[in-house]
């Protein structure tokens, strides 16, 4: 499963929302509104007769740059998609159906006048044609990916192994210091504790000699030296798994 942009994302989000509404239908006019100024709409009549319609109030104040600004905008919002729409269909991760007689994207007001403007590509008239006259219908697939953020097959692996390493360091942690708690109390224990008995009414006092410390202290040190190298060893994993995480987001972005 590839990456998707903002764009992509809200507009799936919004193809659930109104698949899941019983008052609306998912199609691509419903989703337009958003993507679409007030002020225009575009006719769809057949495969190559599609244009943007602009309220003629406003032909005196829009200037060239704003025309080309407008025709920008929409022709880079229906390639989006469009392109969408044909990864969703390939993957079947939405299925459009049907042969609905739509004419219009966005929001059109009845009696309100409009000029035509011939902005879009002849190449991507047939396909907007297509997809406006479509019912869609949402997997259950792409209702998960978006409810997991849409986060990659890879991004949910990385995630779980980097979730791993981080119980693992903290395991690690909490023995390390159970460990040194240890070593601190066996190390001072010896020098408070005195233990008599009676052997034939005689009273002998018993303390732990030197050597005996000595092996208990080489023991936890040893203890020490284990679990410093397991938490150098847990480190340098979750260091690589970030690294390769990183490497893989920059192949996506070439």
């Amino acid at each position: 499963m590839r990456k998707f942009s903002e764009l992509e994302k809200r507009l799936i989000t919004r193809m659930i929302e109104l698949d899941d509404d019983t008052d609306s239908l998912t199609v691509l006019g419903n989703m337009m509104e958003f993507y679409l100024p007030d002020y225009c709409y575009i006719e769809v009549k057949s495969q190559n007769n599609i244009s943007i319609q602009i309220k003629k109030e406003l032909e005196q104040k829009l200037t060239a740059d704003c025309l080309r600004k407008i025709d920008k905008d929409i022709t880079k919002n229906l390639l989006s998609i469009v392109a969408l729409f044909e990864y969703l269909e390939t993957e079947k991760l939405a299925y459009f159906v049907g042969d609905l007689n739509f004419n219009t994207l966005g929001i059109f007001f009845d009696g309100i006048e409009y000029i035509k403007c011939e902005f879009l590509d002849n190449d991507l008239k047939p396909v907007i044609y297509k997809y406006t006259r479509k019912k869609i219908f949402v997997s259950e697939t792409l209702r998960v990916i978006e409810q997991n953020g849409f986060k990659t097959d890879e991004e949910i692996i990385h995630e779980k192994e980097l979730s791993s390493v981080n119980r693992q360091l903290k395991l690690t942690y909490c023995a390390l210091f159970l460990t040194l708690v240890g070593l601190i109390f066996s190390s001072s224990l010896p020098f408070w504790v005195v233990s008599p008995i009676d052997v034939k009414n005689d009273l002998v006092v018993i303390e732990l000699n030197e050597n005996t410390i000595i092996k208990i202290q080489q023991s936890i040190t040893e203890i020490i030296n284990q679990l410093f190298a397991e938490l150098v060893n847990t480190k340098q994993e979750t260091k690589e798994i970030l690294l390769n995480e990183h490497d893989s987001d920059g192949d996506v972005g070439q």
